[in-house]
């Protein structure tokens, strides 16, 4: 009779639900579309917080701004995968606390104390900060994307490795969701209309560029998961969705996107060939010595480029050279002169994290600007992770920065070489090549305080930084069937 109850109980919850859900996105109201995933959140965080990482990664591709739901709002996040990545983070910090628990052999790993690093100069640049209030946010974001996508991506994915894969998985569904939805609104559109990209991955992504580097990021591991799938329905499936994310990284349109996957692959190429470090270093040298000795040359081949940027590929791709009338480009440009400046007035603490997009206007100079700048500088970021780092934390937020991917590439290159086994190694390189989409991505753009590429970022360094520690403290019999 109990039983009998309950189910007349839920069905009734549910027709209620479905009625007032209808009534609200009727009225074009989608608050209601969330209570689902909400209650699913809060169960998964009472009961079971692996498998709420795992939804949450999954949904990381396809939030949505607040406002998209909710306008009007003097706030905005990320829905819902920012409450959840916060909720994470203080039942792990409670959870640890209350065990008395910390991983001591990450303690002992060179990229821990690079993050470390990392998070107490941004902690300190707060005190000088321009805007304190901007600069806390700032560091809290970044403070629970590390604490979840790479201290608990850490923990799951030292203790077995298909949590990793599970991670794969949900990332790779829930983008594939995103994917498919933006290109059949611009296939709508015009596929190859080159202005529509802007908006065609919209709410999801805040615009093209973002949704090139978060597929671009996704690419070399689709494809090496090609490679250790070990059934031919699996090995088909991905090759059909690597192609498929291939097709719409060409068809996002970013220039930035483009370049990052084809220097991936060369990177790829020098360390199938196994070419030696020393001989790289000279190339690269010799490289950059060519490059300041023909500097006028090249300066007067590039001004000579208007090719604008155009639904054509081939003209699309060209005009990333193009630093003559490009608005895109030259606005670029003006953003990196403008953090350059800002860097040359407070090089040692900056102007504080975040602080960017509100203090960079007076250091706009009028031989820079473009019909797309805006005299308030209200345009956004540095439009590079760099030279962002540069202007907001002075010189050691910027090199920190860069101190944790060369340890990551070179911790993460130098285990490539030790380690035996096929899938482990395919897997190691897989993410070590999407880091090298987002640090040339880095360059010319500025992601990280969204969770489309703060998850992939720090999960694959997690992922790198478990495989060596497992690797390095491995017993010997454990030793043996690693590298087996």
């Amino acid at each position: 009779m109990f039983n009998r109850k309950y189910e007349i109980g839920i069905v009734g919850i549910s027709t209620l639900f479905i009625l007032a859900n209808t009534y609200f996105t009727v009225r074009n109201e989608s608050l209601f579309n969330a209570l689902p995933i909400l209650l699913f959140s809060i169960v998964f965080l009472l009961f079971s917080i692996k498998q709420l990482f795992y939804l949450l990664v999954f949904l990381v591709p396809i939030s949505v701004p607040l406002y998209r739901i909710i306008p009007g709002l003097t706030f905005d996040f990320w829905f819902p995968t920012e409450p959840i990545i916060f909720s994470i983070l203080i039942i792990l910090i409670l959870k640890s606390i209350k065990e008395k628990y910390f991983d001591h052999h990450l303690t002992g790993h060179p990229v821990f104390w690079a993050i470390l690093f990392y998070l107490a100069w941004l902690l300190i640049c707060i005190f000088p900060s321009e805007m304190p209030l901007v600069s806390v946010k700032y560091l809290l974001v970044r403070l629970w994307f590390i604490g979840v996508f790479f201290y608990l991506g850490y923990i799951l994915f030292k203790s077995d490795t298909k949590y990793f894969k599970y991670f794969l998985w949900a990332f790779i569904f829930g983008l594939f969701v995103v994917v498919s939805l933006t290109l059949i609104k611009h296939i709508g559109r015009g596929i190859f209309d080159q202005k529509q990209a802007h908006g065609a991955c919209a709410p999801f992504f805040i615009d093209h560029t973002s949704y090139g580097a978060t597929i671009a990021f996704l690419i070399p591991m689709v494809i090496g998961l090609v490679f250790i799938s070990e059934s031919k329905v699996k090995k088909f499936l991905f090759l059909i969705l690597s192609i498929f994310f291939v097709v719409a990284l060409v068809f996002s349109y970013s220039r930035a996107a483009w370049l990052s996957i084809m220097i991936a692959g060369v990177i790829w190429f020098i360390w199938y060939l196994r070419i030696k470090f020393s001989i790289v270093a000279v190339g690269f040298i010799l490289t950059l010595v060519l490059f300041f000795s023909f500097q006028f040359e090249i300066n007067q081949w590039l001004s000579s480029n208007t090719t604008d940027s155009s639904g054509n590929l081939k003209e699309h791709l060209n005009s990333a050279l193009n630093v003559s009338t490009d608005a895109s480009n030259l606005e670029r440009i003006n953003r990196w002169n403008s953090a350059i400046r800002m860097f040359e007035e407070r090089p040692v603490f900056g102007w504080g994290p975040g602080t960017y997009m509100f203090c960079y206007a007076p250091f706009q100079r009028s031989y820079d600007r473009t019909i797309i700048s805006t005299n308030l500088g209200t345009g956004g970021n540095a439009h590079s992770e760099y030279l962002g780092l540069l202007s907001e934390a002075g010189v050691f937020g910027a090199l920190n920065f860069v101190l944790i991917l060369l340890i990551v590439f070179y911790r993460g290159f130098s285990l490539s070489r030790k380690i035996k086994d096929r899938n482990y190694r395919i897997l190691l390189i897989g993410a070590l090549l999407g880091l090298v989409t987002y640090a040339i991505h880095g360059v010319l753009n500025d992601f990280l305080d969204s969770d489309k590429i703060a998850t992939p970022f720090w999960g694959f360094i997690a992922f790198i930084v478990a495989l060596d520690i497992r690797y390095k403290f491995a017993k010997s019999e454990d030793l043996e069937k690693f590298e087996s």
